[in-house]
């Protein structure tokens, strides 16, 4: 049997892989509307298409933090803990409350994003945004009360120290006390016992929020694999 070439037209054997006259490829394939009969495949149909069933991930499967998720329950999280920090009684259980931040902040971005897959590593990071959200939030509030009250703070300072003092029996730690003490009763000594206390609590405030938000992440993440 013959048949035309797709190219030139020209009737040729079925049996020739190539036109005699023009040199097309006559490779034929079966088409569900022809049965078993071939049909010319043209070279342009001869190249593999692409798969259609892969699409790329969304971005937040990406070890990225997308922040624009992550900010709002970072700060809902840091003032929630500043607020519990600066609680009478139950501000003793600061560590506490900063680690639950950081955790907070790591379960609401996963809610806002459902398919977030949150690494130790992001969970720190998104923990520690909330620890330098609330050490700000309460950082103005301890300013507040200490120009509030500054007196009354000077005299609970003394107090103290003057108890550490009778309390230790080392002369030499003693007169260390004292001079402490005497330092604290100038302004200069004052502003800087203050400036040293926010550092500290600044550091406390972040590492524990973020070792808060490593936590939460890994208990997440295999909470997630359970189910």
């Amino acid at each position: 049997m013959e048949h035309p070439c797709y190219k030139c037209q020209t009737s040729i054997d079925e049996m020739l892989p190539f036109c005699p006259h023009c040199g097309a490829p006559q490779i034929r394939v079966a088409s569900p509307e022809e049965g078993t009969e071939p049909a010319p495949l043209t070279p342009d149909a001869q190249q593999v298409a692409p798969p259609t069933s892969w699409a790329p991930a969304p971005a937040y499967h990406l070890q990225a933090i997308q922040w624009d998720a992550a900010w709002k329950g970072a700060i809902l999280s840091g003032l929630l803990a500043a607020v519990l920090c600066a609680t009478p009684v139950i501000y003793r259980a600061c560590c506490l409350w900063l680690l639950g931040a950081g955790a907070f902040a790591v379960f609401l971005y996963q809610r806002r994003l459902p398919g977030a897959h949150v690494t130790p590593g992001m969970g720190m990071r998104i923990g520690a945004v909330s620890g330098v959200v609330g050490f700000v939030a309460f950082t103005f509030w301890l300013v507040f009360q200490f120009a509030k009250n500054s007196q009354e703070f000077r005299t609970t300072l003394e107090e103290q120290m003057e108890k550490s003092i009778g309390a230790n029996p080392d002369p030499r730690a003693q007169d260390i006390l004292r001079q402490f003490m005497n330092n604290l009763n100038t302004p200069q000594g004052l502003a800087t016992f203050f400036v040293l206390t926010l550092v500290v609590m600044a550091i406390a405030f972040v590492v524990f929020s973020a070792a808060g938000g490593a936590i939460g992440a890994a208990m997440f993440a295999r909470r997630r694999d359970v189910l």
